[in-house]
Order: structure tokens, then C-alpha cells, then sequence
């Protein structure tokens, strides 16, 4: 079977102590046909020096820019690109060893998928697995599954066919992973493969609630877009929902006040899931279950 080239594409930045786990995770993979390619997006810490001193052990290509953000380098690293398929691989995380050769073998069986993901495993500051998630599972047309926000698909879980990648560029400003797998799942089918090839890397807070808040921001700004569509509605109750708890974990007031005038402006106020995720906020969650 012909072996066809994968572009693993990292942007980094300020990562000095994970990146070099990241690039190894790269160059241990089963599957040998991979064009490495980083962009050192104006690091202020010591990434440049760990990226130089790992040039003497592999080969890969390595740039270095002014910082110019998340977006652009993702778009210039893809620019760069030169294999039939792309791998995105965040500065600090990593991948399973197997993860290139599982994915590669299955769109190549699977050629009507655009792109194929699979299941993460989460690690620590330490590189050590502390558990796992499997959200998701579905795969052909998963768009109006994807824009009611029933489960995210990670970038570092996937392989993109590169043809297809390419038809789509990312809007400034917006979540890079969510805004194109919208795009790419609006026109076309995608695979999955039920395995744990990906290593997510969790920090010792997982949000903060002002980081929550932009998040929420980016988020409504990508799902109003597709206002047009038949399940809209739906989908922005599902996301009140998720947003409501989102913030609750961080600010319950702010989340109350917040989203009570939210409910109220789409017009889901009387919406039994959006009440019981309020009411988890306002009573103890062992009353909460007895009453459920």
C-alpha cells in the first residue's frame, strides 16, 4: 500500500517546556512518511533554543516570525504544507505513537470522509495520563450535531484530507477548531475511529471565568452565523444551557444575571433543561437529586 505524505503542522508558542515532548511524539510515530513543520510565533520564553537544540536530532522544518497570532500561523504552516493529508498539533500536547498510521489507514479505506477523528486522553504538567474522554463517536453527517454544540472534536485528534482543508479558510477573531470543523462538516462527511491516539495537555485550572467569557463570546459569534439553518433554535438552547453551566462553575451570580436576561432575549424561558441546569445553581446538588 502506498504511503502517502502527512504534514504534522505545530504552531508555537511560549511552550518551552513542552514543546520538545511534542516534537518527539511527532518523530516516534509508527508511521514514517511525515513532513514536520513549526512556526515559533514570537515566543518570549527559551522555545527557540529547546527547537534548536531538537534540529541537531531530527529533521523538520522550523521557522521563526513575529508574533502574529494563532490564525495567521496556522494559515501560513498550512500554506507551507506539502502531504496529502494534515495533522494539527498544538505546542503542548502530543500524540499516541500509533495515532498518523491508524488515521492515514483509515481515510485511505474511507476515501468518501473528509477527515477522520478519534478519543483523547488527558495528561498533566508532568506528561502523565490522568484520564480520557470518548466525546463523540458520531461520524457522515454530523453538522447539525456539531452546531448544537452534543460534542466537540478536538484538532489534535484528527488527520484532514489536505484538498479539502484548503477549500476553507478560518475567520480572524474566532475558536480555530469549531468555526472549521463547521465549515468543512457543512458540505461534507466525517469519520471517526473509536481509539485513544491523542494526549491533551490539562492545566492545574482548567478556566478561569474571564476565559470563559471570551470563550462564550467566540462561540455565540460562530453559531449566530448559521442562523438560517433549520435547527438554529435548537442549537442556541442546547449552548444557553452549556453556557449557563460553563459559568456557574466560576461565578454563579454572574451566571444567574447573565443568562436569565439571555433566556429571556431567545425566547427559551420556559426551556425544562435550561431551569434545571438554573437550578443547580441556586440549590445544593445533593437537594438538587433528591428533588430530580
Amino acid at each position: 500500500m502506498n504511503k502517502p505524505l502527512v504534514s504534522v503542522l505545530i504552531p508555537l508558542y511560549n511552550h518551552e517546556s513542552f514543546v520538545e515532548f511534542a516534537i518527539e511524539s511527532v518523530m516516534q510515530q509508527t508511521y514514517r512518511n511525515i513532513e514536520l513543520i513549526v512556526i515559533n510565533d514570537g515566543s518570549t520564553d527559551n522555545s527557540d533554543d529547546v527547537a534548536q537544540k531538537l534540529l541537531v536530532k531530527y529533521s523538520f522544518q522550523y521557522y521563526k516570525q513575529e508574533n502574529q497570532g494563532l490564525i495567521f500561523t496556522i494559515e501560513k504552516l498550512r500554506s507551507l504544507s506539502r502531504g496529502k493529508y494534515i495533522s494539527l498539533l498544538a505546542s503542548d500536547d502530543a500524540f499516541v505513537d500509533n495515532k498518523i498510521e491508524v488515521l492515514v489507514n483509515y481515510l485511505e479505506n474511507n476515501p468518501q470522509y473528509a477527515m477522520v477523528y478519534s478519543n483523547m486522553y488527558f495528561i498533566n504538567m508532568k506528561n502523565q495520563i490522568i484520564g480520557k474522554i470518548k466525546d463523540g463517536g458520531e461520524k457522515g453527517n454530523i453538522f447539525e450535531s456539531l452546531l448544537c454544540g452534543n460534542f466537540f472534536i478536538n484538532s489534535l485528534t484528527t488527520l484532514i484530507n489536505k484538498d479539502i482543508f484548503m477549500k476553507y479558510n478560518y475567520d480572524k477573531g474566532y475558536i480555530e477548531d469549531f468555526q472549521m470543523w463547521l465549515k468543512i462538516t457543512k458540505d461534507n462527511q466525517i469519520g471517526y475511529v473509536d481509539e485513544y491516539l491523542a494526549l491533551y495537555r490539562v492545566g492545574n485550572a482548567l478556566s478561569l471565568s474571564s476565559n470563559i467569557s471570551k470563550m462564550q463570546k467566540a462561540e455565540e459569534e460562530i453559531i449566530l452565523k448559521y442562523s438560517n439553518e433549520p435547527i438554529f433554535d435548537e442549537a442556541l438552547r442546547k449552548w444557553n444551557i452549556r453556557w449557563l453551566g460553563s459559568f456557574g462553575k466560576c461565578n454563579k451570580i454572574y451566571a444567574i444575571k447573565y443568562f436569565l436576561f439571555k433566556n429571556i432575549t431567545y425566547r427559551n424561558f420556559f426551556d425544562l433543561n435550561f431551569f434545571k441546569a438554573l437550578l443547580k445553581l441556586l440549590i445544593p446538588c445533593f437537594i438538587f437529586k433528591r428533588i430530580k
